[in-house]
């Protein structure tokens, strides 16, 4: 019976991580893939589990299941912080560059994104398996049994004050990393209204895409090096996070 009671609760915690988290949360990876996968990690994850005591009252066992849900919601919540900041800098980008008005229902993220959306989030995806980030992420979720033992989670006021900041970090990543286009881009929307006030016979809308789109681009391209170091940066701050969290919660 305790075998049966730590599989489920093993299973509460990783599976609710990987409803949420970067990746494995996706509509395109396979359900089957996401039980082999929380399968796996539970196995793997049994090891760590040294002192447990039986509860017999089903009531209370209920209770500390909700607890593992919650607790691996919340490590997943972390974990996709990084990426929910990018996708809220291409939705800026692409609301500044005019691509907005061309939003297409996406499949893999299950939201209404525009090119630069897309762009910005398949560029964290690669960077992300580039730096192995997914295997630190594994390794967080294994190790939070050590941590954390099962059922004795207790998540402090400092911990969510923790996470209130780091959502706060992420607000101000996102906005560092639209600001340069996004500026640029108003910078030409102000210079084409100086030129329709002038010359009202250009039409200015059908000009503003194009010029737009192609200046948006450019700095794409050239600040691509950049981009990817302030990517890989906050990547693994972002996993660095999730496991420093883990370790607030005892």
């Amino acid at each position: 019976m305790i075998v049966i009671q730590i599989g489920a609760l093993l299973m509460c915690r990783i599976m609710s991580f990987l409803a949420i988290c970067p990746i494995f949360s996706q509509k395109g990876f396979p359900n089957f893939a996401k039980l082999v996968v929380g399968g796996s990690l539970v196995i793997s994850a049994y090891p760590a589990i040294t002192e447990y005591k039986e509860i017999a009252n089903t009531v209370l066992l209920g209770e500390v299941a909700i607890k593992e849900v919650i607790f691996g919601l919340a490590m997943g919540y972390l974990s996709q912080l990084v990426f929910s900041g990018i996708m809220m800098a291409g939705q800026m980008i692409d609301f500044q560059v005019g691509f907005s008005m061309a939003q297409a229902y996406d499949t893999m993220t299950d939201v209404q994104s525009a090119q630069f959306s897309k762009l910005y989030y398949w560029l964290t995806i690669s960077i992300f398996f580039m730096l192995n980030l997914q295997n630190l992420m594994i390794y967080g979720i294994i190790n939070s049994f050590k941590i954390v033992p099962l059922g004795t989670e207790n998540i402090s006021g400092a911990s969510v004050d923790g996470v209130v900041q780091l959502f706060e970090k992420t607000v101000e990543m996102s906005l560092s990393l639209a600001a340069p286009m996004v500026v640029a881009v108003l910078i030409i929307d102000i210079l084409l209204g100086v030129i329709s006030r002038s010359i009202p016979q250009i039409n200015i809308l059908m000009m503003s895409l194009s010029i737009k789109t192609v200046v948006s681009i450019l700095i794409f391209l050239l600040a691509l090096s950049s981009l990817s170091s302030f990517l890989g940066n906050n990547l693994s701050e972002g996993i660095g996070n999730m496991l420093e969290f883990i370790k607030s919660v005892k």
